[in-house]
């Protein structure tokens, strides 16, 4: 199936600061990653993503093997972006059993995500699958992880899918191998500044697009993420605050 989508139609994370420095928003039919130690927002960006999708008339899925529906209502559904659009989203809310996946083949995989979203993959435009650190952690082993995901990245691409990956990032110790098959990365961390501690995103990487290599600083305020004025650069061991 071909979409519609016209040169230049980015899927948006519907925060105007965000999509600028990523060249419009995420390229559709891509691969992309936030990533991210606990606390940080990774949830509430991708929640933004996705109700960006639903507001541009897109069909949304949403994995979430993190939260249980009452949770994500009492999280999520208070933040006023997801106003009109929380009950368009179609959420589903999982737990990775090692018993559907193994052995890791194309037809377990295609199988599982058929059955999880109940709706054909040619139908969807967005999928968030938060987070696939537990599928990491159920397989307990790298290559199996690979493998898995290359085939659902292969399968984003089949069905002209655009996929955002959500990843908790280990206090010590190697990322996982998502990252290497993205198109995109986006780093949330806490950073040393003067004044203490800031929470601070950086794109480690987007293909085709000129993005800034600086610290972009954010808050996690009542209306969700809020990108701050300025930017973070890294001076010696610490962080200098630069004004635009």
């Amino acid at each position: 199936m071909t979409r519609d989508y016209k040169f230049g139609d980015y899927a948006k994370f519907g925060i105007p600061k965000l999509d600028e420095y990523l060249g419009g928003g995420l390229d559709r039919y891509s691969e992309n990653l936030i990533i991210g130690r606990s606390g940080i927002g990774k949830t509430i960006l991708a929640a933004h993503w996705a109700a960006e999708g639903v507001r541009n008339g897109e069909t949304v899925v949403y994995l979430s093997t993190t939260m249980n529906r009452k949770n994500c209502e009492t999280y999520l559904k208070r933040f006023p972006f997801m106003k009109d659009v929380y009950d368009k989203i179609h959420w589903r809310f999982i737990r990775v059993d090692p018993k559907y996946i193994l052995p890791v083949t194309k037809e377990k995989i295609v199988n599982g995500l058929r059955a999880t979203f109940g709706i054909e993959g040619e139908d969807i435009d967005r999928v968030v699958f938060d987070s696939c650190t537990d599928l990491e952690k159920t397989l307990a082993d790298p290559v199996l992880y690979r493998r898995a995901i290359s085939i659902m990245a292969d399968l984003s691409y089949d069905y002209e899918i655009t996929s955002l990956w959500v990843e908790e990032a280990p206090m010590m110790g190697e990322w996982s191998d998502t990252k290497n098959i993205v198109d995109c990365v986006i780093f949330l961390d806490l950073l040393r500044v003067p004044e203490g501690y800031a929470r601070a995103m950086r794109i480690l990487k987007k293909y085709r697009t000129s993005h800034p290599l600086f610290w972009i600083p954010y808050d996690i305020t009542d209306e969700g993420i809020v990108i701050k004025h300025g930017y973070y650069v890294r001076k010696s061991y610490d962080y200098e605050f630069k004004c635009d």
